[in-house]
């Protein structure tokens, strides 16, 4: 069980009702974002972060995580994994009626070589800080302060011709809650502001004599409220949220004298409010049956500030972002686009106990396009060109989510069964999606007409069918072992023009096995991981008829296996290693990299054998 700091911090994600119609549920096929920051609920089992490699190691079971989840004061975790380090420190205090927590993490990312034994130019730099301080004045309310600070530098992006060459994050939350914890008459009321600024360049940490940067900016205010009530049977929640939006992003070029051109607005100075009411009743038929209807109505309101503002460009009909939209999509674009929209959902829940539950949701999402997909807009040559459609219609999501989570009466949790007894768990979910005016990213697919490229990139809404399963079975068995099956499928067509949709994951299966005993100082684990990856004969591949995002040179199949192991003494230190890929499999994922915009990304070979050690301290 995560540590009670990291619960508080999350209260207002983790309570038992929730806005059931909420759009955010649905994202991008494609996104292209840096990575999360690193919160202090996972900071001390962190391992540094491969865009190329897609294993989810942080399902791994290591007995040091006693260590790193206890209620001491004093963390410490600190490793090498191959070429590359991370450290990380957290102090966590409970009073009477207040807790904080602080915590400082430091990454080093260094070149690695893949299953071929070439090396690939691949590394980051990565420091943050958090603060979290609650208060709790009485026993009905709460106060949170929270401050996250996360800055990623010299990040080689070798699929791209541009590196990340800075990404700084500041995010600060204030949490208020009034009322009792559960949520008979409760208002929590929240406001987040976030500052994002990125640059990106393409010689700083390689050569290039045509020398470009991108600077970009984005502030995020969001402030808001949900009211909760229980009536006898029903429990209403009602809700209210605001946002202001302000993205700009500017290009430039190096010229002979030295001097640098705005040569493109990526982002016009574009300010984005956002106004969202929801309202989800549940009606508790029983003690083991629920039944609740959401409706989430969402208003957007753009104002593209720049939209006029000229650049340094091949041909004066396209120096300004409004004549590079006329040029693509043959209309004139106004500075104010506003766009609204309603969310539905009817969702049934059974419980016959309280180990087990069924869950039925239909669903009708209403789900606003992002800012790269409507206002992304620069002027590129050959097929780099990049200009997103500002009247792109927002996505229309209609879907069937079924799951369930079964566990007989003697589990706990992984590797934790009470009497010692075999006890097992099933947990799955299946969305069924027909999806109206899905934004997809293709190519213009025009005849030349310089100065325009045929092939720049444009956004376009098509119809499409998606299917989405997934099922993990855990099984705690002979005292001391337990084993994970995990499966993942998905499907993903484009209706519009009969063809899969790109950047589908494949089918994929990770089997792990564990051991855990314990000796006179402490415990120790034994563990493996196979994970085997299915070839992804459905794809996008052909940029001259799609998009061409996907290569068929990383949809080949491959199967890997990890190896791992830990101990800890007295629950106040601990040792965690491992080796990753054990055969020095060479393979490369099908999902390129996602954490700048690549658009035709270079095939990038994942990590081949490499061995890790942390060691962990509590006191």
């Amino acid at each position: 069980m995560r540590n009670f700091i990291y619960l508080s911090f999350i209260a207002t994600m983790a309570l038992a009702y929730e806005n059931i119609a909420d759009p955010n549920a649905i994202n991008p096929i494609k996104p292209f974002n840096p990575p999360p920051p690193i919160t202090p609920n996972n900071t001390l089992s962190t391992m540094p972060i491969n865009q190329f490699d897609k294993t989810d190691r942080s399902k791994y079971y290591f007995v040091t995580e006693k260590l790193d989840d206890s209620s001491d004061k004093f963390h410490l975790s600190s490793g090498l994994y191959g070429h590359s380090s991370y450290t990380s420190a957290l102090f966590r205090y409970r009073g009477d009626n207040y807790y904080t927590v602080l915590n400082t993490h430091y990454t080093k990312a260094n070149d690695y070589k893949g299953g071929d034994g070439k090396k690939v130019g691949f590394g980051y730099k990565r420091n943050g800080q958090s603060l979290i301080f609650g208060y709790l004045p009485n026993e009905i309310s709460e106060i949170k302060l929270t401050y996250i600070h996360d800055n990623i530098t010299d990040e080689k992006q070798p699929h791209h011709q541009m590196d990340a060459l800075k990404t700084q994050r500041h995010v600060g939350r204030v949490n208020v809650r009034v009322g009792d914890e559960n949520l008979d008459n409760t208002l929590n009321f929240n406001t987040t502001i976030r500052h994002v600024k990125r640059r990106a360049d393409n010689f700083t940490l390689r050569s290039m004599s045509n020398k470009t940067y991108v600077d970009i900016k984005r502030s995020i205010f969001d402030s808001g409220f949900d009211y909760d009530i229980s009536i006898n049977e029903l429990h209403n929640q009602f809700g209210f949220a605001f946002s202001i939006d302000k993205h700009t992003g500017k290009r430039y070029q190096g010229m002979p004298n030295g001097m640098w051109a705005h040569n493109g607005n990526r982002f016009a100075n574009i300010h984005a409010k956002t106004y969202k009411i929801h309202d989800t009743i549940t009606y508790n038929i029983d003690e083991i049956n629920a039944l609740s209807l959401g409706l989430n109505y969402e208003t957007n309101r753009v104002k593209i500030k720049n939209l006029h503002q000229s650049f340094i460009a091949p041909n004066v009909n396209l120096n300004t972002n409004a004549k590079l939209y006329k040029a693509i999509y043959a209309q004139d674009t106004k500075d104010k686009i506003n766009q609204d929209g309603l969310s539905a959902s009817l969702k049934y829940e059974l419980k016959p106990n309280s180990k087990d539950s069924y869950t039925i949701a239909l669903q009708s999402l209403y789900r606003m396009p992002d800012n790269m997909q409507r206002f992304n807009a620069l002027y590129g040559l050959g097929d780099n060109g990049w200009i997103s459609n500002p009247y792109i219609k927002p996505e229309r999501h209609n879907r069937i989510k079924l799951g369930f989570e079964i566990a007989s009466k003697m589990y706990n949790s992984y590797l934790n069964s009470m009497q010692g007894e075999n006890s097992f768990k099933i947990l799955a979910h299946l969305i069924y999606d027909e999806a109206h005016d899905l934004i997809i990213y293709d190519r213009r697919h025009a005849k030349p007409n310089p100065p325009i490229n045929s092939n720049a990139v444009i956004t376009r809404n098509i119809d499409a069918r998606l299917f989405l399963a997934n099922l993990q079975t855990e099984y705690n068995f002979a005292k001391n072992f337990a084993t994970k099956i995990g499966l993942s499928y998905n499907y993903g067509e484009n209706k519009t023009d009969n063809k899969p949709l790109y950047q589908i994951r494949p089918f994929e299966l990770n089997t792990q096995l564990d051991y855990r005993d314990y000796f006179a100082l402490g415990s120790y684990n034994m563990g493996a991981n196979l994970r085997y990856v299915h070839k992804q004969t459905r794809g996008d591949f052909d940029k001259n008829t799609g998009f061409g995002i996907d290569k068929t040179q990383a949809a080949k199949g491959f199967t890997t296996l990890d190896l791992y192991t830990g101990v800890e003494f007295k629950n106040n230190f601990g040792i965690r290693a491992g080796v990753n890929n054990v055969f020095d499999k060479n393979y490369s994922e099908f999902i390129s990299g996602e954490h700048v915009a690549a658009l035709d990304p270079n095939v990038i070979k994942a990590h081949g054998r490499n061995f890790y050690i942390s060691f962990h301290i509590s006191y």
